[in-house]
Formats: C-alpha cells, structure tokens, sequence
C-alpha cells in the first residue's frame, strides 16, 4: 500500500478524528484534511500542473502548508517547501534552481519577484471543485525536492522519488509504533527532511499531529510545557535542545514515550529516570530521512558518544576505503547506503549526483561522506566528516557556500570559513577568516556580515569574523582550516560582567527591565535570536561565545560565570 492509499484509508476508517492541529487554532479532522488537500489538487491540475512538476510552498509552518503537501502529491506532482526566514534574494535562487512549473506564496515581495507563475493559497478554492482523477504519477517521478547548502557556493536541491517515500513511511511508522493513539509534535522548519518524519508517518496511521508555535519550540522549557500541555505522545527534539532537557531538574514529560533526535551528533545520554524512551537517528536528505536508529536508553556502555546505530530493514549500510572497497568491521571508512529510499538525485546538477549516487555491486547507492566504524555490536558509529561540510544547529552547512559568499563581497580579496567544536566534536559556530582587499580592513566588518545576511539563511553566518594577513595552506595547496583555528586572534578578553550581558539580552529581545537572573528562554529567546545574542557578544564585548553556551547557561549570572571560568 503507499503513503497516499494509506491516508485514504484512514479517511474511510475514522474520518471525524482529529489529523492537523496548530498553534493559530486551525483543526483538520481526516474527512476535512482530504476534502481540502483533493480540492486543492483539483485546482492545481486546473493551473496546469503535471506529474513531476515542481510545486513550490513558500508559507508560515501552518496545518495549510501540509494540506498543500499532500495536494500537490495527490496532483501527482513533487512539492518543494522553502522556510520562509530565509533571506528573499535566497528564496529567489532556490526557486530558479528548483524550476518550479507553479509557486504558491503569501509573500506578495517574493510573489512579484520569483519571476514564476504564482498564487496566494487562498487564490486556491477549497470547496466545489471535484478530486482530480488520477494523474498517472510514476512511482519513480518525484514526490519532493529538498534544499540543501552545497560546497561548491550553490545549494542543491534533492529529489526523492513516490516510491522511496512510500517505503521510507511505511517502515518508519513501524518502528516507532506509530497508531490511532499517537498524539505526534511537528517542531521542524520546512523544507529540512525531518518534517518526512513528523508528518507522513502519523496522518498514513490515523495518529494526529500537532504543530508548536516557534515560540513553544523556542527552549526547553517551553518545548516540555507544550508537549505536556497537548498530551502528546512522541517528539523529534534536536540534540543541543534535547541535552538541555536532560538537565532540567524533574522535567515531567506527560505523555511523552518516545523522543526522536538527530541531525547532528548527539553528546549526552538520558539521566537516570528520565520519563521517555530516546531514539538517536541518522540518516542524509539523500536517502529521505533516518537511515540508522540506536535506542540509546537501552545503550549500555555510556563511556562512549552515543551510537547512531543499526540500518532500517530496507536500507544495506556498508563501510569503504577511498577504493570503494569494502573494511573489516572496526576499521574506519566511508558510509555508505543502499536501498529503495536512495533518491533520485540533485535538480540540474548531473555531476554532483554521479559522484555521490553510485553503483555497488548492482545497487544503486548513496556516499554519504562520514567516516563510520561498525562496533562489535553490529552498531556504527560517526567519527567524522571526510569533507568540509558540518552539521550546525542541525542543519547541513558547506563551509565552500558561505566562502563563496564573502568572496562576492568588493571588499574580500580571499576568505575561509572554519568550524570550532566542542568536546563532542560538533560544531558550535562559523568563524570566518578574510583576506581585504587594498585599502579595506575591519572597517568593512559589518557590511561584509550584512551582505552575508542578504544572501544566506540565519545558520549559515558567520558569528565572528577575523582578519589575517595570509590564509595558511596545507602542502596540497588547500586552506588550512586548523590552522586558523589553531590560531589566537590575541590575548583573551576579561570575562564581561553579568550587567554587561543583560544589556546583550535587551537588545537582541527587545524588552526592558531584566535582571542578571533573567532567563534569555522565557523572555521571548529562541534559536535565532540565541544567534543573534552570540554575534552581539562578540562585536560590543569582543568575547567568542557558542549558541550552545547560551542554550546551558541562559542567565546573563550564569554565562558570565561560565566565561571567567574558560578565561581562568
């Protein structure tokens, strides 16, 4: 059965129950989530849209941007969702690379820029119009495209097919036991690969899905009120939020069972009582979502990270020498994996996709680019990236992308992008090192981190950028990034003190009146805005701070105090 006979069915078994909830209200019961997501289609194939066309969605995370997802699937066509943060002149590169044959938006800018036809999501009618018949989608056209950055200063778009969806689904929603009785949470951006999972698993069961607020999704004190709030069942929660959760003093969970997490390496296990059961995924846009799954509350060894575990059934995980040979179990290499849920490709990039999706030994499979060990267990275990590319905030980043992007800037004569880490090894914010031009210097700073902001999404820029006379080179001839790292810009600053950071968090919230007490979470902080809060510290106080010292130490006492401690 695929995913759409599977929604249709839970139309039939339970079509008063509840399948989208939002933050702003918004109730689709099953019988109204098909009514529209089919009269939405009907209009759509009205518009002229085809099997295989590109459908982009470029609206607030909303129960009426899944509604569009599955219409555009039920057009037989392939929806590519856009977040909407994103800088406009981004937005508008996406699209073109995207070729989408149809754009629906609310942004009237972008509307009367993306230079592709366009319509306002009401300009699609939802009663009155019959389903379409059937389209006569293949089940190897695509289902959705998905943008990732791309190291050679271009983000690439990846196409997976109906029928890797279809199986991805399917498995996914038995291994996480997804039923009527699930109550699922959708916290993730659009257009990143973990809204697959949020969604298609829960409405293909006859579960119902919940979408948080960005402010319910903002810390973890929220996210836990909200999930506790709406009695829901099972969350994806990302690694740096979900670390702080596991430090809250006796966090009550409600309903929670389970908790997914992924997208970057996670670096704590669940303390000792900790009410839900957490599955640590792993797996690229390239392959649709999770690949590989370790329980890591049933893990025994806690002396080492955390696994990422054992391949879905369907998936065949092998690990290769540079030759593409397979190594003995133990020995580093490559990941790579084979199966029914290897896409299609990237959108107008023939290159790229024959280097990475390739044939073994009569299988089409995906070089994901980490460096693996399979442990006596059969489980594997991340090591590392074999290339530039990091994993921010859980967001995929070439470090060749934002390069590219200081490069463009009059004022950079050459520029490279280097990633700190923490004791896991995860990144914890982009630095980067400029060559200026003649007659330009420090001076051009903010332009530079202004231009960047223009052209990349929040994640994506650098925190601090430095000056050096000469970028260091390895004997091969290619930058350096150690090196750089290795490198003090200068001695340290004094530690600033806790009234020092409290203007910091007034500025960067907009709020007055707080105190060195004052958590930056409960005053209107989140993700971004933790962001924002670090580049501050660093331009007014001259001090290197991570997103993730923000996120464990949310006080402006507490930071300071973490930082006269780094300083001693």
């Amino acid at each position: 059965m695929d995913m759409l006979d599977a929604v249709a069915r839970q139309v039939r078994r339970a079509p008063d129950s509840p399948a989208l909830t939002d933050h702003r209200g918004t109730r689709f019961t099953y019988a109204e989530l098909d009514s529209a997501a089919r009269a939405a289609a009907g209009a759509l194939t009205s518009l002229g849209v085809r099997p295989g066309d590109r459908v982009g969605l470029v609206l607030p995370r909303t129960a009426d941007l899944f509604v569009l997802e599955l219409a555009v699937l039920l057009a037989g066509a392939c929806f590519t969702p856009l977040d909407q943060a994103q800088p406009p002149d981004r937005l508008r590169l996406l699209l073109k690379r995207a070729s989408v044959a149809l754009l629906i938006t609310d942004d009237e800018e972008l509307a009367g820029a993306a230079g592709v036809p366009t319509i306002r999501p009401e300009g699609l009618p939802a009663r009155g119009r019959p389903a379409p018949p059937d389209p006569g989608a293949r089940p190897e056209d695509p289902a959705y495209c998905l943008f990732t950055s791309g190291s050679t200063g271009t983000p690439v778009g990846t196409l997976i097919s109906r029928a890797a969806l279809d199986v991805y689904v399917a498995a996914f929603a038995r291994l996480v036991g997804a039923s009527p009785r699930e109550r699922g949470a959708q916290i993730g951006s659009p257009g990143f690969d973990v809204t697959i999972d949020e969604l298609w698993p829960f409405l293909s069961t006859g579960a119902s899905v919940h979408i948080a607020s960005d402010t319910d999704r903002s810390s973890p004190r929220a996210l836990v009120d909200w999930l506790r709030a709406n009695r829901i069942t099972q969350t994806y929660v990302p690694p740096l939020l979900l670390e702080s959760i596991f430090r809250l003093d006796g966090v009550d969970l409600g309903d929670v069972r389970l908790i997914r997490t992924g997208g970057e390496r996670l670096a704590a296990y669940p303390p000792p009582g900790f009410p839900s059961r957490v599955l640590n995924e792993y797996g690229p846009t390239e392959t649709v979502a999770g690949a590989v799954f370790c329980d890591v509350s049933a893990w025994p060894d806690r002396g080492v990270l955390p696994p990422i575990g054992t391949p879905l059934p369907h998936i065949r995980a092998s690990v290769r020498d540079p030759r593409g040979k397979p190594v003995a179990p133990g020995t580093p290499g490559e990941l790579y994996l084979g199966g029914p849920t290897v896409g299609i490709g990237y959108v107008g990039d023939d290159e790229r996709t024959a280097h990475r999706f390739v044939e073994v030994d009569g299988e089409r499979c995906f070089r994901t680019g980490d460096l693996v060990r399979e442990l006596p267990t059969g489980d594997l275990e991340f090591l590392r990236r074999l290339d530039d590319q990091v994993q921010l905030f859980g967001k995929r980043v070439e470090l060749g992308e934002t390069e590219s992007a200081a490069v463009a800037h009059p004022a950079v004569r050459r520029a490279a992008v280097a990633a700190p880490t923490d004791d896991a090894g995860r990144a914890e914010r982009l630095v980067c090192f400029v060559e200026w031009q003649p007659g330009h210097g420090d001076a051009d700073t903010d332009d530079l981190r202004a231009h960047l902001s223009r052209l990349l999404p929040g994640h994506m820029v650098p925190t601090e950028v430095r000056t050096v006379d000469r970028l260091p080179t390895t004997p091969a001839g290619k930058i350096d990034r150690r090196a750089l790292l290795r490198a003090r810009p200068g001695p340290p600053r004094p530690a600033p003190t806790p009234q020092a950071l409290v203007r910091v968090w007034e500025r960067v919230l907009g709020v007055t009146g707080l105190t060195v007490h004052s958590d930056f979470f409960l005053h209107g902080g989140d993700s971004a805005r933790a962001v924002s809060a670090v580049t501050e510290i660093g331009l007014r106080l001259g001090l290197r701070v991570s997103v993730r010292d923000v996120f464990v130490h949310p006080t402006p006492a507490e930071l300071a105090e973490r930082l006269t401690e780094e300083n001693q």
